[in-house]
């Protein structure tokens, strides 16, 4: 009987899968450390949901660099009765900027953009979202799922860091017309134009397929 092949789960995947687990231990803490994982910890409770080791190593790397997880490393000391000993611990967490995936906008996200400018006097007609990006009301979810699209095209591993780059700074400039009374309808539209071609990458297209009516009503 011929074995059947094993699937390969994709970086993407394995990579939001460590992002969530790191997350939930976040959101359901025992204590002050206790989101803080070691790595046996993380092999193990990842194995439960078929994700091999191999997958976890590479993909933990990957975060890691680019800024999704945060690696501690403590000195720790014990005595054996004869001399004392010094050992690394190791242990994993959910960064800032991985909460803010999936969490969005937070008003207690810093930022120097309002630098200058009397929101009070604009109120009424304008927000100020957590990044500190300055949205009109009407615009605020076309801006939070505009940030979701960026974050998931961020970790997509189909993209190279200059096509990553190349599609933040489209969504960036549609972004920067989401302020103002009279949006440069020309502006979104090319800037949209070119998100395009990444409309049906893995884990990129639900999210596209949510902000094209917002785009939609707003030409």
């Amino acid at each position: 009987m011929t074995k059947k092949a094993k699937i390969e789960p994709s970086d993407d995947l394995v990579r939001e899968t460590i992002l969530k687990y790191l997350y939930d231990a976040l959101k359901n803490p025992r204590g002050m450390e206790s989101h803080k994982l070691k790595i046996t910890q993380i092999y193990s409770d990842l194995k439960k949901r078929e994700i091999e080791r191999k997958y976890v190593i590479r993909n933990l790397i990957y975060l890691i660099k680019t800024g999704w997880v945060t690696e501690e490393i403590k000195k720790v000391q014990f005595n054996t009765g004869k001399r004392s000993i010094t050992n690394e611990k190791k242990t994993y967490e959910i960064s800032k900027d991985g909460i803010d995936f999936f969490e969005g906008n937070s008003k207690f996200q810093k930022s120097n953009k309002l630098t200058g400018i009397n929101i009070a006097n604009v109120k009424n007609s304008v927000i100020v979202l957590g990044d500190g990006n300055l949205v009109r009301n009407e615009y605020k979810e076309l801006s939070e799922s505009l940030n979701k699209l960026g974050n998931q095209i961020r970790i997509n591993s189909q993209l190279s860091d200059l096509e990553k780059i190349d599609y933040q700074s489209e969504i960036e400039t549609i972004k920067s017309q989401l302020a103002k009374s009279k949006p440069n309808k020309g502006i979104i539209r090319k800037s949209w134009d070119m998100l395009k071609s990444a409309s049906t990458l893995a884990g990129v297209v639900e999210l596209y397929v949510k902000v094209k009516p917002l785009i939609e009503s707003l030409l």
